[in-house]
């Protein structure tokens, strides 16, 4: 029998001894909503695997961004492009191995069906004519990937301690205003916004400053204090899919866009 360990539960892997790479992190795989459909539907649509849409889960955690399936509505469309930016940065951002599901890249759909096994035909066939399309994220990801590679706290091998003995950091949590986040911050139920600094193992690396704001409305945030740090400068914002890199020194402040995802790289 297969022992499935509990994901995400680095408390429990720490104890087994295993190191951040033993988790695997993933937003959709083959079970379930393609990546596109995940902000498309919010409902399955199974009714062609001949089960009366019984089949396959009811709890897809999804969003179909005000249009049930396709729509042209330019607004829609650019929610759920975005929403799709916002999960792959989440997933490449994230400490452990990614796993992407093949075709996300190119918005690959299944029209809705989210257990779409018994489908040997266009349904679950991987469709890469949207490649080079307008929805096409391809080279957001070759982005996301080149941030991991740069970045050795995106690929640690130990688990963070947050405030260590010596005084220092290797994360630390932040709210809008800077300030370290208390308990209290931790158990504010409406909160959709999150924010951390990593710091760089070792010398001569930089610390990173990422930003996550699921809420509905726009955020002002201020930039952290950070020992050696002259400035922030902004390598990725997923609110228009590009960096303006631009630098911002400590204390200065940066007005984060509804359902966006921010990183910034510390500069001496």
């Amino acid at each position: 029998m297969e022992r499935r360990l509990p994901q995400g539960d680095a408390a429990f892997l720490a104890r087994r001894g295993e190191h951040p790479y033993a988790s695997v992190n993933h937003v959709t795989v083959h079970d379930g909503f393609t990546l596109a459909d995940w902000a498309s539907y919010e409902h399955k649509h199974n009714e062609a695997n001949g089960e009366d849409n019984r089949d396959g889960s009811d709890d897809n955690a999804s969003t179909n961004c005000g249009a049930e399936g396709p729509t042209d509505n330019k607004d829609i469309l650019a929610l759920r492009l975005r929403l799709r930016r916002n999960q792959l940065a989440c997933l490449l951002l994230a400490q452990g191995m990614p796993l992407l599901l093949a075709g996300d890249e190119v918005a690959n759909s299944q029209g809705g069906n989210n257990n779409a096994y018994c489908q040997d035909n266009e349904t679950g066939w991987v469709d890469w004519s949207q490649s080079g399309h307008a929805d096409d994220l391809t080279d957001f990801i070759g982005k996301l990937t080149r941030l991991r590679r740069e970045f050795a706290q995106l690929r640690p091998r130990h688990w963070l301690d947050g405030h260590k003995a010596d005084g220092t950091y290797d994360v630390k949590w932040l709210r809008p205003d800077a300030a370290e986040m208390t308990e209290e911050d931790w158990n504010f139920a409406p909160a959709r916004f999150v924010s951390y600094v990593l710091a760089a193992p070792g010398d001569g690396g930089k610390p990173l400053f990422v930003v996550l704001n699921g809420a509905d409305e726009a955020l002002e945030i201020t930039f952290p204090e950070w020992p050696g740090l002259r400035a922030w400068r902004c390598v990725l914002d997923t609110s228009n899919g590009h960096d303006p890199s631009v630098e911002l020194a400590p204390g200065a402040k940066w007005n984060v866009q509804v359902r966006s995802v921010l990183a910034f790289a510390g500069e001496a």
